[in-house]
């Protein structure tokens, strides 16, 4: 990690400024200071958005992260969104469906790929990849998952799909992944050991991550569990973060990490401590 430059590979997710955006603070301010901080990534999070987005709908508006795109071309943007994949048929012809598209795609200016990121924080499980006994009753199947996928990867084909796992189990998960991959789609893991607890599978935390296919990563979220809450700072706690990143270092994953903290007033304070730590368990690597 050392040598791959991870100064250069820091960024973090919008949601962190929440308290930021609710107190009227516009987001090409906040992504302003964020490049005097020296971050190089911004994951835009659906309902994190501020003046950007439409705060009924929470759809983002086009033309305005167009404008952020070519304002900041030191920037690679994504564009984070929920999506039930896990339970509902996902049709890219749909007019909410469409403005996502489109705002991933303005957000790809400078030669960044368009990146749309997907997060189902409805469904608890993968379909299909249970017991019989489990799922009966659902008409949904994997093959249902796959082609949603599918379908958002032909509406980006130059660019990224990804899916972020949240409250499903892991072995589910990676189970979609290796079907999905394996047809040839190309999707790509948005990879948060921290989400780990949500599912129960946080005790193996460190073997997930050791066995992860690196390939299939297009970044890694830095947030940490302090007494069961994620807390504002990265550091140390329930995720075994200097592990966690030995693995990542040892497979030579070379994207980027994204500091996901709770928001906070003092979030600059909060994000300059994390980079602090994260800098002392990199110079031990």
């Amino acid at each position: 990690m050392v040598e791959n430059g991870f100064e250069n590979r820091l960024g973090l997710v919008s949601n962190c400024w929440k308290v930021q955006l609710d107190a009227g603070v516009r987001l090409t301010e906040l992504v302003e200071q964020a490049v005097n901080e020296g971050f190089r990534f911004v994951e835009l999070r659906q309902g994190c958005l501020g003046d950007c987005e439409d705060s009924a709908s929470r759809l983002p508006f086009p033309h305005m992260l167009k404008e952020l795109a070519e304002r900041f071309p030191e920037i690679t943007f994504d564009l984070a969104v929920e999506l039930p994949v896990f339970s509902e048929s996902i049709e890219t012809a749909s007019a909410p469906l469409k403005t996502m598209l489109q705002s991933a795609k303005v957000l790809s200016a400078h030669g960044h790929p368009a990146h749309l990121r997907i997060v189902d924080l409805v469904s608890k499980t993968v379909p299909g990849t249970r017991p019989a006994a489990d799922s009966a009753g659902s008409r949904f199947c994997l093959q249902d998952v796959v082609d949603s996928l599918s379908n958002l990867k032909t509406a980006l084909p130059t660019g990224i799909v990804s899916v972020e796992h949240s409250f499903q189990p892991w072995t589910e998960f990676r189970t979609l992944f290796e079907v999905a991959n394996s047809s040839g789609i190309n999707v790509q893991l948005c990879y948060d050991p921290c989400n780990l607890w949500l599912a129960g599978d946080g005790k193996e935390a460190d073997e997930i991550t050791a066995r992860l296919p690196v390939d299939w990563l297009s970044m890694v979220h830095l947030k940490q569990r302090v007494d069961s809450s994620v807390s504002t700072r990265f550091e140390p706690g329930k995720v075994d973060w200097p592990k966690q990143l030995n693995s990542l270092n040892d497979a030579r994953y070379t994207g980027p990490f994204m500091f996901e903290t709770t928001p906070s007033e003092d979030v600059w304070e909060c994000l300059r401590d994390s980079r602090d730590y994260l800098a002392s368990i990199v110079r031990d690597l």
